[in-house]
């Protein structure tokens, strides 16, 4: 990743988008984790990736995790009428 942890409070939205959707597609947002809290989940990730500033700054971890949630939501949307949402753990899960 392009993001550095002495560059955490400088995320620019791409990186935040990335980093969205980079956890969207690890097995942390995957069923082997779906007894965690998805906030945990995040959390885990960045810091097991080496972006530990990132995962402890409040801050900028919120951004990253409202991201992650409107993609969630943006798919959840769509899972009606895309069968490849409709895989995904966390999409399964929230629309039965």
């Amino acid at each position: 990743m392009a993001v550095s942890d002495g560059e955490a409070r400088l995320l620019p939205d791409f990186d935040v988008d990335g980093l969205a959707r980079q956890f969207l597609d690890s097995d942390y947002a995957g069923g082997g984790y779906a007894t965690r809290s998805l906030d945990q989940c995040l959390h885990d990730f960045l810091r097991r990736n080496g972006l530990i500033r990132i995962a402890d700054d409040g801050d900028v971890f919120n951004i990253i995790f409202t991201r992650v949630m409107t993609s969630i939501s943006a798919l959840d949307r769509t899972a009606e009428q895309s069968p490849a949402a409709r895989t995904h753990p966390r999409i399964a899960d929230s629309t039965r």
